[in-house]
This record gives structure tokens, sequence and C-alpha cells, in this order.
């Protein structure tokens, strides 16, 4: 197992990540994501380590899945190495079929840091280590790491990257700002790269990526890409041509014969412009509505209704008619008023459901809703 990503790579050349998110990426947008886009590697929301050794309800709740979410990767955070080697022998327990333990070394919130906890630990260095040691004495899985540029600018990513390597460490992710900016400022690529050429570890891109052209024509010679909230509004951002391309290779694959991936769910050629892909108004509803099952599914009604209404307007973030639906989706209470809505927005736009929202082919003054 501790090779795990070495072989994937092997298996798939580039990989590529729906990038954690607190609060966001639970088991049901994970199977909203891998439904359209069965290739990607999933890592889920962030659970604090101590957390997970002290409630068994919690291990309970957030580590089963569905299969439809393998490979899943656990992202957790603590700063104490024995808290972080309990947890990884209570995720490592075969029940839960989880692929591997990511340690949060990235997270800016203010919070997190003044616990020194998430991005502190670039400042903490021999904590990071032994933390990352004893995750790998702990378990069979193999240990990622998510990080920073740096912490305020002058940390040298290149020496904590090989301590993290020294430390077993199989995969380092690098989201591309400092602590200090936390989401602000265009991503900086210019150092990531020159650290992959000094790693035998495979290093990750994070931010300021589309969709699988834009992160493609980025990586270069990284070992892959994450995603994050570019896919809020469109799942579909994962997917390439070759997922439907009877062929043997794409401009973007330069080095491979094998095509990236295959098997996208329902994917048309006709919906791929410059190999990036605009979903139809049918294909939208279609996951809204498997998306807001799923909820139900994997949540109790309550909290469903509650985070379904986020997701909702999402989706429909190129549709020219949204502002007539918001009102409705951001205060629906049920599964049955949910697919309502949907299934009216089916009937009103019968006759354009296989436009592309996201092209501009449904215009406001086509439909009159009074």
């Amino acid at each position: 197992m501790k090779d795990f990503w070495k072989k994937q790579i092997e298996k798939h050349w580039k990989l590529v990540f729906l990038a954690p998110m607190d609060w966001y990426w639970d088991s049901a947008y994970r199977q909203a994501m891998k439904k359209v886009a069965p290739h990607i590697f999933s890592i889920s929301e962030f659970y604090s380590a101590d957390g997970l050794v002290h409630s068994k309800f919690l291990a309970d709740s957030v580590l089963p899945h569905d299969k439809s979410e393998d490979p899943l990767v656990i992202q957790i955070f603590w700063k104490d190495p024995e808290n972080f080697a309990k947890a990884a022998k209570i995720i490592s327990d075969p029940k839960y079929n989880i692929a591997g333990i990511d340690v949060n070394m990235w997270c800016p919130a203010k919070k997190v840091v003044r616990s020194w906890h998430g991005s502190s630990l670039m400042i903490n260095v021999e904590t990071a280590f032994e933390i990352v040691r004893a995750l790998n004495e702990a378990t069979h899985l193999p240990i990622s790491v998510k990080t920073r540029r740096s912490f305020d600018g002058n940390q040298d990513l290149l020496a904590f990257a090989k301590w993290l390597e020294e430390a077993w460490a199989s995969l380092i992710t690098i989201h591309g700002r400092t602590m200090k900016q936390a989401y602000t400022w265009v991503a900086d690529w210019t150092d990531i790269h020159e650290l992959q050429k000094h790693l035998k570890i495979p290093v990750i891109w994070n931010w300021d990526v589309q969709n699988y052209k834009d992160g493609m024509e980025k990586v270069k010679d990284l070992a892959g890409f994450m995603i994050g909230r570019a896919t809020f509004w469109n799942p579909w951002c994962f997917v390439s041509q070759a997922d439907i391309d009877e062929i043997d290779s794409l401009p973007l694959h330069s080095g491979t014969s094998t095509p990236f991936n295959k098997g996208g769910s329902n994917l048309k050629k006709e919906n791929f412009i410059d190999w990036v892909y605009h979903p139809s108004l049918r294909e939208i509803l279609e996951l809204m509505q498997f998306h807001a099952e799923k909820l139900v599914e994997t949540k109790w009604e309550k909290k469903w209704s509650l985070e379904i209404r986020k997701h909702l307007v999402q989706y429909l973030k190129h549709f020219p008619w949204v502002k007539a639906y918001r009102k409705r989706l951001v205060t629906t209470d049920s599964l049955e008023n949910s697919i309502s809505i949907i299934n009216e927005i089916r009937d009103t736009f019968k006759d354009f459901l296989d436009k592309r929202p996201s092209l501009g082919e449904i215009e406001k003054e086509e439909v009159d809703l009074n």
C-alpha cells in the first residue's frame, strides 16, 4: 500500500483530484463528482485527528462511504503525533476501505493556525516530521501531505518537502500561495515545477485550475493537479475529450500512448468545445437531482434540507433564469420540494434541455414564466 501513488501514476500517467474543502466535499458531493468523472481521486473534508480518536460517532459518520467514491483519501489535522497515530489506526480499519491518509498542513484559518494546526506546521518542522513518521509507523496506508509554498514567504519549500519525504510521505500537494496570502493573490507556479526535480515522491498542484484542459496545460512535469471551487457549478470540469474519443493519444498527453482516462457518464462529443466540456441543461438537472437524492441517503432530513440549498443554485450558475428560481432553491426544505422545482424547470424549458447554458444558448427572452 505504501507505493499506492506510484502505481496510480503508472496506471493513469497524471493524477486528478477533487481538492478537499470543509463543509462541501461530503459523500453525496463526491458521488456526484464521480458519476461524471469516475477517474478522479477524492480527498475528504478535513477531520480532527483528536475528534476521530475520541468520537466513535464521528468515525462511523464520516469514514463509511459509497463504493463509487473509491479510492477515497481521508484528510486529518491536529498537532499531536500520538493522536495522529491513534487516528490512523481507526482510519485503517478494513471495514472503512480507505485508500490513504492526507495530512492538512495548508489550512490558513486563524483559529487553526493559532492552535498550531494546519499551515502553522510549516514553521514547526520537527512536529510536522514527527507527525508523518508516526503515521507511517501506525498504518499500512500511504501518507500524503497538503501544504503551501511557505508560511509567510521566508520558509524554504524544498527543504520542508525534503523533510517530509524523509519521514516517508508518499505524495505532496502544494497550494500555490503562502499562509499569509490565504486565498488571495494569483497562485505562483514558479518554484513548484522546480520542486518536482528534487523529489522522488509525486508533487501535485492545487489552486487556480479551472478545468481538465487548464490543468493539463499547467501541470507539465508535475504528477497531477487538484480542482476545488471550480467544481461548484461544473463537475464536468474534470472530464477530457479522451473520455469519449476512441483514440490512442491526445495533444495534451505528449509522452504517453494511453488516454488519460475513460468512462465518463453519458458524455456527448458535441458538448466539447476546444477540449472543455459544456453540459446541457438536461445533464445539469439530472445531476442536481442525483446530488439531492444522495444527500437524503447519507444525511438526515433536517441537515440535508440546509445543505442542499448551497448546491442547487451553484449548478444553475450560467442558467439565465436562475434568479427566477433562486429564492425557492435556497429555501427548499424537502427532497420532494427540490425535485418539484427541478421538474418545473424541465417542463418549462423542455424545448431547451439540450442547449448549453455556459455557451449562452438559452436566451432569457425565449421563455415567458408568467
